[in-house]
């Protein structure tokens, strides 16, 4: 393996107890690029397998998430009990997530059994048979998951603010219907698994007590065989919002509550006044001392809970406020975040307050040094989204730099209350 010459940025002044550690960059014999953060006293480790290509890249949302869980059903030469009792026997587990573009596998293991459980699980990723009695159980199951989810109010509103924010024919904002996944057949899985799990596009990250020995071991594992050139292109779609209507209810005559969610396309992670807006987005609804949960919450009585965030996708950003409460307060709930993002646009914000968004701020940060696994959870979301290396010194810097006249400029700037986009289901 060569070691690659890319540094970590260095830690910033002040919170200078608050640093992520720096990674090794490497290549496996093939040209597999292996991200290595040997960190922790315990002797155990996690490897993350990360390729391009989510559920933007395919026909059904299912298939990305029925070919991913179907690894561990069966390979080329074991049966999905062996699969699974060769994990279980050596105390490792695993998981595997579909994401927006990207689709990762993981294994957690003891360093004393990596080996063991390697060569199954290059196996599982690299010669997988998807059997049709296990495939259609797993198949069954997400047909109905969806007939369930169908259920909620939740559903509906995420399902509209999607389909009004990203844009009705969006890859994201698509719905899969249950006939349609129970039409999903084992060759629709073996050509996603074939575009996608692939060594193209495949990289490595691997953390926690770890020895030459260990990086061997992967390297052995991974390392073997060409790279091929050529790769998955991403669906990429700029967001489009609709220029239409900006309101959606959805009647649900037996509905005891109501769902309530509402967005606004913003900035997106390139844009400098991405981190600061994020902040300004925690204060107003993004932890439970935000003015959207101490006006609604505690003083109304509206809704057991109401949250703000900041997304920020490769196709654009989106501020989204999101609630449940009693079909008759949903009038009043709307009103009143009107009005506190108006407030918070127009008024001082007062130095206490600031401290307190500041001091949570940098305890969701000071959370990411949790663990080695938390750290390079860090470095795998570098992957998975737009966000630049120096992503954590960054937040840092805009915590430091932020006044209390630049919370109300921000959302001035970034929010405008009467161009909200609202989706509502319920009996209302």
């Amino acid at each position: 393996m060569d070691t690659l010459d890319r540094k970590t940025p260095p830690p910033v002044s002040g919170f200078a107890e608050l640093h992520i550690p720096e990674v090794r960059h490497l290549t496996l014999d093939n040209g597999i690029p292996l991200t290595v953060l040997d960190s922790g006293e315990q002797e155990v480790n996690r490897l993350t397998l990360a390729w391009d290509g989510g559920i933007a890249e395919t026909r059904l949302h299912a298939i990305a998430s029925l070919t991913s869980n179907m690894l561990r059903e069966g390979s080329r030469h074991h049966s999905g009990s062996e699969i699974a009792e060769t994990f279980d026997y050596n105390g490792s587990w695993l998981k595997s997530s579909v994401m927006s573009h990207h689709t990762s596998v993981v294994a957690h293991s003891l360093n004393s059994r990596t080996a063991e459980i390697l060569p199954i699980l290059s196996e599982i990723v690299t010669e997988p048979v998807f059997p049709e009695k296990e495939f259609s159980v797993l198949r069954e199951k997400a047909a109905r998951s969806i007939e369930l989810e169908r259920e909620k109010v939740e559903y509906y509103s995420s399902v509209n603010l999607r389909r009004m924010t990203m844009g009705h024919n969006h890859p994201l904002a698509h719905n899969d219907e249950p006939d349609e996944v129970r039409a999903i057949s084992t060759e629709d899985l073996y050509t996603h698994h074939q575009r996608v799990f692939n060594k193209a596009t495949c990289e490595i990250f691997l953390a926690g007590r770890i020895t030459p020995a260990i990086e061997e071991t992967v390297n052995r594992n991974f390392g073997i065989g060409e790279r091929p050139a050529e790769s998955i292109s991403l669906d990429i779609l700029p967001f489009s919002p609709s220029d239409g209507d900006r309101l959606k209810i959805t009647k649900r005559d037996n509905a005891l509550q109501s769902s309530v969610k509402i967005a606004i396309p913003t900035i997106g992670r390139d844009h400098p006044d991405y981190i600061p807006l994020r902040i300004a987005i925690i204060a107003l609804g993004g932890y439970f001392g935000s003015r959207l949960m101490t006006n609604i919450r505690e003083d109304k009585g509206y809704t057991y809970g109401i949250n703000a965030s900041l997304l920020g996708y490769r196709e654009g950003g989106l501020i989204t406020i999101s609630s449940q409460c009693d079909n008759r307060y949903v009038n009043p709930l709307l009103d009143e975040v009107k009005k506190e993002i108006t407030r918070l646009a127009s008024e001082t914000f007062p130095p206490d307050e600031l401290e307190r968004v500041k001091k949570h701020v940098m305890t969701q940060l000071a959370s990411t040094l949790d663990s080695p696994f938390t750290m390079m959870d860090y470095y795998e979301n570098i992957r998975y989204t737009p966000t630049p290396p120096d992503y954590f010194p960054q937040q840092i810097r805009a915590v430091e730099s932020l006044t209390t006249d630049d919370i109300p400029r921000l959302i001035s700037k970034h929010i405008d209350p009467e161009r909200l986009y609202t989706s509502i289901c319920g009996n209302i």
